[in-house]
């Protein structure tokens, strides 16, 4: 099998495969996680206002990944408490309904979450958040869900494909299927950094390319009927905890009826998400000042912040993401599902499209069985049946069945290796069992466990270990999609590009030409991503049902 696409869904796919017994190797154009899936919002739900759109089919698939998902990678589905304020000049919906509402919800996951959910008076509410606005507010409810690292959730199942056998690759793109008598035979792929193209010889390839489908299919000799995409790109902004600190994630209303998070990392907190039906370069969407200016003012109108209002000297970093939709009726991207969708050509081709980070684990496992089905069925027959339900991910071996296993796991850092509360906590979040595998690689080089900015606990060891252990590239690479260190920095991350780039040369023998392009690579990524002021709109590039 080869899997195309490096995001959660192709990695989900090549690991799933993998673990029954194929021969797999993953190809991404760019590098792993590159697009949607290291650009979502980063939580791991069922989606409680798909419960509002009737999808109940959804949300049970969903709640019932998520729970899984926190059973056999604790530290990458870690539980979070979200508030959703009711307020009379916003109200949707009574606390009645949501009460009502959020106890499907728990039924849904069959009782079985962190915590059920509450219906509150205003001044519980008020007493777990006190930031939120008091004029107007009319209590509410508290339920939970769980967040994640999206990108190193991704790298978590490539690792896992990697220990079950499959071959990923990063920065090699798929060409063209080669056929004889109308049989695939093999594909034909590119370097992307030497141009020197290839065959792999295959019996069937898996389009997991979510916003690419299309073109994908166009690469396809008589491409089958596929599902229609509907792209739709969602922003996210990330501010200062000190300007906005949450205890809690906060659902907001924006203004015109949309849901927007206010999420609480632990140094910094994110607004998000719009959602917006996209037409332009799916490759690189814009977070533009309209983007912005919506998720701003919405936070402005639920929160009272001691200074002043949010506003766009605020924003250290952002990014802008592609929904890979698959259309429905609805003129709204807001309204369309989230459901996947696989479909087969029987000359060898699987396309999964759709769905969301949540089920991703059923979506991979649904698309191998698909695909065993344009397998001889004697090799078929040797297959194992898929595990990955009940197998533990990379770095939660050590940590399924221990009671409150971060909370264990940190304490042994702080412990056993002198570390700060702050810097535990990170690495037992990012890697879980492997973060002592992370410290070993830190005591191996100079000032290795010393932090590359004094207010963020990444540590300068840890890039090591990360360039070794999952296929850096790049400074971006290493930046954006191993490590959250762009965000929480923003145009910080310029300051230490050279030190990074020198470190990550020594690190792959790379000569110096190579630093210079990283880093102008780096700072133009920084660069695109800065949010100009201009004249707002009053949201953000809407959809054409929210405009009229």
């Amino acid at each position: 099998m080869v899997v195309i696409g490096g995001g959660i869904t192709g990695a989900g796919v090549a690991r799933d495969a993998a673990l029954r017994g194929l021969k797999v190797a993953l190809v991404e154009r760019g590098d792993f996680a590159i697009g949607t899936s290291s650009r979502s919002s980063k939580l791991i739900h069922g989606g409680v206002r798909y419960l509002e759109m009737g999808d109940v089919a959804l949300v049970f698939e969903a709640v019932r990944e998520r729970q899984r998902l926190m059973r056999l990678a604790p530290h990458l589905a870690r539980p979070q408490s979200f508030l959703l304020p009711v307020y009379e000049a916003r109200k949707k919906h009574s606390v009645f309904i949501l009460d009502v509402g959020l106890t499907l919800y728990d039924l849904l996951a069959s009782f079985s979450g962190v915590m059920h959910h509450r219906a509150l008076r205003t001044k519980p509410m008020k007493r777990m958040e006190p930031l939120l606005k008091s004029a107007g507010l009319d209590g509410g409810v508290r339920f939970w869900d769980a967040m994640t690292d999206d990108g190193r959730l991704v790298m978590a199942n490539l690792r896992g494909a990697v220990q079950a056998g499959a071959v990923p690759l990063s920065r090699v793109a798929f060409v063209e299927p080669v056929w004889k008598n109308n049989r695939l035979l093999s594909v034909r792929l590119r370097d992307e950094l030497t141009g020197h193209t290839f065959l792999v010889a295959t019996q069937t390839v898996v389009s997991a390319t979510g916003p690419w489908t299309d073109e994908l299919h166009g690469k396809w000799r008589h491409a089958p009927t596929a599902p229609t995409l509907r792209p739709s790109k969602g922003v996210h902004i990330v501010v200062p905890r000190a300007r906005l600190p949450l205890s809690q994630a906060v659902m907001m209303t924006a203004a015109d009826g949309r849901v927007v998070f206010a999420l609480p990392w632990p140094h910094a907190t994110v607004l998000g998400t719009t959602d917006t039906l996209y037409h332009g370069d799916i490759r690189e969407p814009e977070a533009t000042f309209a983007d912005a200016q919506y998720l701003l003012d919405t936070a402005n109108a639920h929160f009272d912040l001691p200074d002043r209002p949010l506003a766009l000297p605020d924003v250290v970093s952002s990014w802008a993401g592609i929904r890979p939709l698959v259309a429905n009726s609805s003129e709204s991207s807001y309204k369309t599902s989230r459901e996947h969708v696989v479909s087969t050509d029987p000359r060898g081709l699987v396309t999964v499209a759709g769905g969301k980070l949540t089920t991703y684990r059923v979506m991979a496992e649904q698309t191998v069985d698909a695909a065993l089905k344009l397998l001889p069925a004697a090799l078929v027959a040797e297959l194992k049946p898929s595990p990955t339900a009940t197998l533990p991910l990379p770095g939660a071996d050590k940590l399924v069945g221990v009671i409150r296993p971060l909370e264990t796991l940190s304490r042994k850092l702080q412990s056993q290796h002198q570390l700060s509360e702050d810097v535990a906590w990170h690495l037992t979040r990012s890697y879980g069992s492997d973060a002592e595998d992370v410290l070993a690689a830190c005591d191996a080089e100079p000032d290795g466990r010393t932090p590359i900015f004094a207010d963020l606990p990444y540590l300068w060891g840890e890039l090591a270990w990360l360039t070794r252990e999952e296929m850096v590239l790049t400074l971006t690479d290493l930046c954006v999609r191993r490590t959250q260190l762009y965000y929480l920095a923003g145009e910080r991350i310029l300051t230490v590009a050279d030190q990074l780039a020198a470190r990550l040369a020594g690190w792959c023998d790379a000569p110096p030409a190579r630093q210079t392009e990283w880093i102008a690579e780096l700072a133009a990524f920084v660069a695109a991503r800065r949010i100009r002021a201009e004249v707002a709109t009053a949201t953000p590039e809407a959809d054409s049902a929210h405009v009229a």
